[in-house]
């Protein structure tokens, strides 16, 4: 061996060690708020940590899931009130013209856009709990405060207000989620909670149908679907305050023993509860991974049909022909529609490992069958084109299913964090797009729409499909490392022998060699 030869081989030496170094006194700055608890169930007895795992699991599944599902309840069925109000003659009172409709339904979009990013920062810098109850009450003011709009230019300025603050909501239960429960249980549990769109559905088109039929003298019914809504979400927000956890550690439904296994519990996820600690290389590594790119591209195809689907529903159905009340009531079974088949889909994806990817895909061709169905069904045949609006609802299974997705595969508070914010800018940025693709001049069918939503739904499909194929191959090599024995922590030696302990050291997937994708 030379002497450049030998200086060349100690220099890399150095520089191996530095790195070492380097990354373990970065583990010991960026530890997770977990860390402690997880060493402290490594002491307990394995048969009573078990026990105490299935007590917990049934605990947080009726108390802490439920309280979910309402506040998500709540989230979507504020957003749904401009669709009822329409129903009401909100378009006539307020002079509305042209595309200002459009504008109004998207603009909620814009805000959510705005708010998506920031929101993701105090998620992660702040109690998560506090935080959303103090949303919730404000969103749930603005709403109120909506009675009082008598332009376009004031109920622009509320609907956008209303989204910035709402954009906080998918985000946090996608945290929560995954600080709860384990990778093979979120799925369903996600399911469940977004599955309540469904609900909010029936529950918005029953409320506004109930107050479309009263004759208040100083308001009007479309108002009175924004005050009873508004006055329903504050109180909910005051109560969620004081009880609703920001993870584990403040459960008040836990003991000490409990948070103990909670903790424990979820390890195997590898990503850890929460530290508040921005690293900046995740974000880089997060904006330079592809599947990232691809889930940028899916959700802007789902926004647009979310969008496309929620706002011009009572469009659609008043153009077969019904009046506002009817068309208000023909709404509850898309609720339904909704919520069964996101709640099946959920199960599906929970009981077969590994095809969450492919249930996101299939539960799409419902939808899409709606949309065609909508385009060549004779348009006397009012009660089949009614049934094919029903199921536009199902593309929401694809939402949380793309959803789990991302709360499942992406380890490091700060890269998931990213990952999320750009996921709901994108998703907000489609559902934006959506309501301009349906002109009042195509009335009823929207033809234009109609053919632009096909392609959307292509893209989304091929999107998801991508996104999936990204993770099997990275498996694959993962599995062949592992077994030709490289697996390990990227970039330092493998001491650390409980792979369980790494999500609590804040690595990413990408570090993590261990991490293996969940399709």
């Amino acid at each position: 061996m030379t002497t450049d030869q030998a200086v060349s081989n100690l220099s890399q030496v150095h520089s191996d060690l530095a790195q070492k170094e380097s990354l373990h006194k970065t583990a010991e700055l960026h530890t997770d708020v977990g860390l402690d608890y997880y060493h402290q169930s490594q002491q307990m007895d394995p048969s009573e940590r078990e026990e105490i795992a299935k007590k917990i699991l049934r605990k947080i599944d009726f108390t802490l899931l439920p309280a979910m599902c309402l506040i998500y309840l709540l989230s979507f069925l504020d957003k749904q009130t401009l669709n009822y109000a329409a129903a009401y003659g909100l378009k006539d009172d307020l002079n509305l013209e042209g595309d200002q409709y459009s504008w109004i339904a998207s603009v909620t979009n814009i805000g959510y856009l705005v708010g998506s990013y920031p929101s993701n920062i105090c998620l992660q810098k702040l109690p998560i709990g506090k935080f959303i109850s103090v949303m919730l009450v404000s969103w749930g003011m603005l709403l109120i405060a909506t009675i009082g709009a008598k332009s376009f230019a004031g109920l622009m300025v509320l609907r956008f207000l209303l989204g910035s603050l709402e954009a906080c909501i998918g985000p946090a239960w996608m945290l929560i989620t995954s600080m709860f429960w384990k990778r093979d249980e979120q799925p369903l549990r996600m399911c469940i909670w977004l599955g309540c769109n469904g609900i909010s559905l029936m529950l918005g088109a029953g409320i506004s149908w109930g107050l479309g039929h009263t004759n208040n003298i100083h308001l009007a019914p479309w108002q009175l679907v924004f005050l009873t809504i508004g006055v329903i979400t504050v109180t909910a927000g005051l109560v969620a305050f004081f009880i609703f956890p920001s993870s584990p550690l403040d459960f008040k439904l836990f003991s000490h023993e409990e948070k103990v296994v909670s903790i424990w519990r979820v390890a195997e996820n590898q990503t850890g509860i929460k530290h508040d600690k921005l690293l900046p290389y995740q974000i880089r590594e997060a904006l330079l991974e592809p599947r990232v790119w691809f889930i940028a591209g899916q959700q802007i195809s789902i926004g647009i049909i979310n969008s496309s689907i929620t706002n011009f529903m009572s469009a659609l159905l008043s153009g077969f022909g019904y009046n506002s009340s009817e068309t208000v009531l023909w709404q509850l079974p898309n609720g339904a529609f909704q919520l069964v088949m996101t709640v099946a889909a959920g199960v599906h994806a929970s009981k077969i490992r590994n095809t969450t990817i492919i249930c996101a895909i299939a539960v799409q061709v419902p939808s899409l069958a709606g949309i065609i169905g909508i385009a060549l069904i004779p348009i006397e045949h009012r009660l089949a084109l009614t049934a094919c609006c029903w199921l536009l609802g199902i593309i929401g299974a694809a939402i949380i299913l793309n959803w789990s997705v991302i709360a499942s595969n992406f380890a490091g508070h700060t890269k998931r964090m990213t990952v999320n914010g750009l996921n709901f800018v994108c998703y907000a940025a489609g559902n934006i797009v959506g309501p301009f693709m349906f002109r009042q001049s195509e009335a009823p069918r929207y033809m234009g729409a109609i053919k632009a939503l096909c392609g959307v739904y292509a893209s989304s499909m091929v999107f998801t499909a991508l996104v999936g194929a990204d993770m099997w191959l990275s498996n694959k090599r993962r599995d062949a490392k592992a077994r030709s024995g490289e697996e390990g922590l990227s970039g330092e030696d493998d001491s650390t022998s409980d792979s369980n302990e790494a999500g609590f050291r804040d690595l990413t997937d990408k570090e993590n060699l261990r991490f293996r994708y969940k399709l």
